[in-house]
């Protein structure tokens, strides 16, 4: 909630003037998910106001490089000439409050901002790579709810995977050959190592086997899918900030390791068709159009996991007769 103050009795004068607000760029990961009551106090700060919104304000006026101060919960003389700052410099009226209009212009810069990131630093990282490159780059990926690690500027599996779903839902073909990782194999060379090796050959094979399968199943989505119930839906939204339909089948399997199209048609053309649904598989009907034009994670005992569109992220039933009159069928992720 946010806390007024007394409105001030001085003016900021030639102070505001000398701020340098040329620093190196800095990142801090935004809060993907704010409440109601949040959004609707950042679109009204003004000075003297404090509390959480304040605080989160600081933190996207850093991001964009407009605040050099600490992330405080008062909107201070320093905080109001940051957002005069951005105001001027994105043409909209330089009066220093954060209102709707500078809010919506002050994410698409940071959203901008993240996107000019990968694009300059991606494809120069290696795998295993330790550097303030990999850093900002893992910064930017979580600011746009693609990377859900830790920040660490380690370039590792979990980097790559970020950065080959950004290539899929930004239309990007950036070369991540560099994260590709390289395996040394040390060559067998003594008799009773070769006989060692051709005795288990065989157990080798089936494990190898077993593996293979194992990574093919995708049970463990249903509990993925269950756990972004809640979320809004959003049209074309594929994070956690907001889902459509396709888009939140696309971030649950991406989760899992499987890389899925952008609609729901495609997926049903990608994935295998099956005569009973099991945990993890796709349960696809027909709504506004004909053929598969809806999808959900099937979780088990008749029910889904969907993004609909009045109700964003939600358990529904196979046997409401809603559903029942479109199903279509149901698919395994290959």
């Amino acid at each position: 909630m946010i806390k007024r103050k007394p409105a001030r009795t001085f003016m900021i004068g030639a102070m505001a003037g000398s701020l340098a607000l040329s620093s190196p760029f800095v990142f801090h990961v935004p809060v993907d998910a704010y409440t109601k009551q949040q959004i609707k106090e950042m679109n009204q700060l003004s000075y003297g106001d404090h509390g959480d919104s304040v605080v989160l304000l600081h933190r996207k006026l850093k991001t964009a490089n407009y605040y050099p101060g600490e992330e405080t919960d008062q909107y201070n003389a320093l905080t109001e000439y940051a957002v005069k700052s951005f105001q001027s410099d994105y043409n909209l009226k330089p009066n220093g409050e954060l209102n709707e209009a500078t809010l919506e212009m002050l994410n698409q810069a940071i959203y901008d901002q993240y996107i000019s990131v990968i694009n300059h630093l991606a494809e120069d990282i290696t795998f295993g790579e330790q550097s303030n490159s990999v850093k900002r780059v893992q910064s930017a990926l979580k600011g746009l709810g693609l990377y859900h690690d830790r920040v660490d500027g380690d370039a590792g599996h979990n980097t790559k995977r970020a950065l080959i779903y950004f290539n899929q839902l930004n239309n990007k073909d950036l070369d991540l050959a560099g994260l590709d990782q390289i395996i040394t194999v040390s060559h067998v060379t003594t008799t009773e190592q070769t006989n060692h090796s051709a005795n288990t050959n065989t157990q080798s094979n089936q494990s190898e086997s077993e593996v293979q399968t194992s990574s093919t199943t995708y049970s463990n989505a249903a509990s993925t899918a269950r756990s972004y119930v809640g979320t809004p839906y959003a049209w074309g939204g594929t994070s956690p900030s907001g889902f459509d339909c396709s888009g939140f089948l696309q971030y649950v399997y991406f989760q899992h390791g499987a890389s899925l199209p952008r609609t729901v048609n495609d997926i049903w053309n990608v994935t295998t068709p099956v005569s009973q649904p099991s945990v993890g598989d796709i349960v696809f009907f027909e709504t506004y159009k004909p053929g598969p034009s809806h999808a959900g994670v099937y979780i088990g005992d008749g029910q889904f996991v969907h993004a609909g569109t009045t109700s964003g992220v939600t358990v529904a039933s196979m046997s409401d007769r809603y559903w029942q009159a479109r199903y279509l069928g149901v698919r395994s992720v290959n």
